[in-house]
């Protein structure tokens, strides 16, 4: 907008000069202007193109040949200051400074005054001079919004990585704190859970002596305390229990199951996990089943790619190991409608599996299925005990 309206201002500039320097506005001036209002529309909207440099060259020739024109000559160098300088092409260096001809021969030519012509020689140095200031103000213009978008790209740039450092340290976070309750269960379940049972077998041990030498009141505490002991063993136990089962990664187990076998060779195991956290008992059955599934398939079948795929649903976790090698044990007629079920006659490591998925309130499906054999496990969800019940449990425990 700022061009246009110096142009414009040129441009009238021009008129105002031709009126004065003529008394009237005539054909030549008026071509002038609309040549010059061409050149100024070519500059503003294909600014530094082929198109604008070869439109000034027409017209700075044709200055030299009408003398009118020579009033627009402010327009012609405001846009020849807009090309680029350092495009070394001839055509861009002609028109670039091709506008210092007609200003120089154009006023032996036209009979103008030496007024006329000074000020049209002023307005043109004026017009190139400013078209170099809005030349270099564009340049900058582009440089500025070019270090924005850089910035706004670092910005960015360190945001995901501020948000990766928060994730590596969370997970890291998580990882210490997992590896704490594991050392303190196994410290209690070291030094205090075998303290405690060395503390039953000495009231045991006790009360025997007290029931053998007739001392009855002495066997009655000695049994008092051994219940009192007893009870402090079974909490123990449940925070040992607790803690292991909190310090379980689930993640990080079922990923070393599924890598199980990799020194082998003989498998390419791919593992979806959709499961981000479940109860350790879940994580221990569905770890045991992977390692057991991949180890019959390394056995019994010419696999030589698995699938392992865990889902959560809204009731119940899910697990389907698949792979795409057909069992040898069966034929090939028994192998399109076999499927091994709870209660079938199977192996070892099938029967650990059923057994594993029923503890869980679970079921299992292993058989043929496609190309290969699929060992499929279904464990529900346990479902939360209505919130009155859970009070009165607690009040009771209170008690």
């Amino acid at each position: 907008m700022r061009r246009l309206l110096f142009q414009a201002v040129f441009l009238a500039a021009g008129i105002i000069v031709g009126v004065y320097a003529s008394g009237d506005v005539g054909p030549g001036l008026v071509c002038g202007a609309l040549v010059a209002v061409c050149c100024a529309a070519v500059g503003e909207y294909a600014g530094g193109s082929c198109l604008t440099a070869a439109m000034l060259v027409i017209f700075d020739c044709m200055t030299c040949l009408v003398p009118s024109w020579y009033l627009m000559l402010p327009i012609a160098a405001f846009n020849a200051a807009s090309l680029p300088e350092t495009d070394g092409r001839p055509l861009f260096v002609a028109s670039r400074w091709l506008w210092l001809v007609p200003m120089v021969v154009s006023p032996l030519c036209s009979g103008f005054t030496a007024m006329v012509v000074a000020m049209t020689a002023l307005l043109t140095i004026l017009g190139f001079a400013v078209g170099l200031l809005c030349a270099r103000e564009a340049r900058l213009a582009g440089e500025v919004r070019r270090l924005q978008d850089s910035r706004r790209d670092q910005i960015r740039r360190l945001r995901s990585r501020l948000a990766e450092n928060d994730e590596d340290r969370a997970l890291a976070v998580r990882a210490a704190t997992l590896a704490e309750r594991t050392r303190i269960a196994r410290e209690i379940h070291d030094n205090v859970g075998h303290m405690l049972t060395r503390a039953i077998m000495q009231t045991e041990a006790a009360q025997v002596v007290a029931q053998v030498s007739g001392q009855e009141q002495s066997a009655r505490q000695f049994a008092e305390i051994h219940d009192t002991v007893g009870e402090a063993m079974t909490l123990v136990r449940k925070a040992v229990h607790d803690l292991k089962d909190e310090g379980t990664d689930f993640a990080s187990q079922i990923a070393a199951a599924a890598h199980s076998m990799d020194d082998t060779g003989e498998l390419q195991v791919r593992l979806d996990n959709g499961i981000e956290s479940a109860p350790a008992a879940v994580a221990r059955c569905f770890a045991t089943t992977i390692r057991e599934a991949l180890n019959n398939t390394i056995s019994h079948s010419q696999a030589r790619n698995v699938s392992i795929v865990l889902r959560d649903f809204p009731a119940l976790w899910q697990l389907c190991v698949q792979d795409d090698g057909a069992n040898r044990t069966f034929t090939a007629e028994t192998a399109a409608t076999r499927i091994i079920r709870p209660g079938d006659s199977t192996g070892i490591g099938i029967s650990d599996i059923e057994e594993r998925a029923r503890a869980l309130g679970g079921s299992s499906v292993c058989g043929p299925y496609h190309e290969g054999w699929r060992v499929f496990v279904s464990i529900p969800k346990p479902t939360p005990k209505p919130a009155k019940e859970e009070n009165a449990r607690v009040r009771k425990g209170e008690r």
